[in-house]
């Protein structure tokens, strides 16, 4: 057996003597990638050590520049949202097509992201979250596996907090299930999200980590209500991702989230949003006469693969483009060869 990393050397050598064979450039321009759209999914671009954490949900901005250059050189033609989806329905992508999409909203999207877009002129469709648009706080859940990760400890004991014995925080797994302890038990004291930041403050004394830091970096912080209309000024598209970024099973809960999520980027934007992402790529077909019900055209989720004529409005593939991700992988997935 190999180990991973030599595994990983093997197959970017493999895609980089593909590529240098010209084998990348005629797949690009293939009629079979003509009639299908790639659409990149994004989250986080890191404004301190994000992408070491969560790999697979934040790339530093030096990442993204590259891959955006990437684009410009393999002369992708990265089209908005509405007009790639009308053109895949119509069949008539031009060469090459790609959708840049990033979810949730967090303000490194502004603070990186947004520049370099405009530099190039790029379009991007932002599927924003709205509930802590107005709440300066950081978000509980992520925060809490972060400062568990941040600590560099082996084991994390906060008996104020739920965690009453010693716990094993070493793996993404472990800390996953400290975090899910420590909310349970917040929720139980019913705290509000303004209480949910004090309990972080007080854990990240606890476990040696700066959270002011945190804060005036505006880490895992949702963009603002005026950064929100400052990122659509810019030429960003916002569409749906739900209020409180939650899928409920219940309909008349699940329309509430549509409607007030809409009603948020309306009063911003000035425009109707009709285009919708699964937040963490949660869906069920339960929810197909849901979406039609509140107007939604168009829905994302995160199964890999390149959007087709064929493919269901609203389960369009998408690919997650991440910090394990390297360069030539990219360029193979834009070709269409291995998305």
């Amino acid at each position: 057996m190999f180990p991973i990393n030599a595994k990983k050397r093997l197959k970017s050598t493999a895609l980089t003597s593909l590529r240098s064979a010209g084998v990348f450039s005629i797949a690009k321009r293939s009629n079979w990638r003509r009639h299908r759209l790639l659409i990149l999914c994004y989250h986080g671009l890191s404004l301190d050590d994000e992408h070491e954490w969560l790999p697979h949900l934040f790339i530093t901005p030096e990442c993204f520049r590259q891959r955006i250059a990437c684009l410009r050189e393999m002369n992708a033609a990265v089209l908005p949202l509405e007009e790639a989806l009308a053109r895949l329905w119509s069949d008539s992508l031009p060469e090459t097509s790609v959708v840049l999409t990033f979810d949730d909203g967090f303000f490194d999207f502004l603070r990186h992201g947004v520049p370099l877009l405009s530099d190039t002129g790029f379009p991007c469709t932002l599927y924003l979250t709205t509930h802590y648009m107005n709440r300066r706080f950081p978000i509980a859940n992520l925060t809490l596996d972060y400062l568990l990760w941040k600590s560099r400890k082996a084991t994390a004991r906060l008996p104020t907090h739920g965690i009453d014995s010693e716990a094993p925080i070493g793996s993404y797994a472990e800390r996953q299930k400290v975090v899910r302890g420590i909310l349970t038990s917040a929720d139980a004291q019913g705290l509000s999200t303004a209480g949910k930041d004090e309990m972080l403050r007080s854990i990240a004394e606890q476990l040696g980590v700066d959270y002011q830091a945190i804060l005036d970096r505006r880490m895992l912080s949702i963009l603002s209500a005026e950064e929100v209309v400052e990122t659509a000024r810019k030429g960003i598209d916002i569409q749906l991702h739900t209020h409180r970024h939650r899928m409920p099973a219940n309909q008349e809960l699940f329309v509430k989230e549509i409607k007030d999520n809409r009603a948020c980027i309306q009063e911003l934007t000035g425009k109707t949003p009709v285009h919708f992402c699964y937040p963490s790529g949660n869906y069920s077909r339960e929810f197909f006469p849901w979406l039609t019900e509140c107007g939604v055209q168009s829905a994302t989720t995160c199964e890999r693969g390149l959007a087709t004529r064929e493919s269901d409005r609203l389960l369009l593939p998408r690919v997650l483009d991440d910090s394990v991700t390297d360069l030539p992988r990219f360029q193979s997935v834009v070709s269409g060869l291995f998305a």
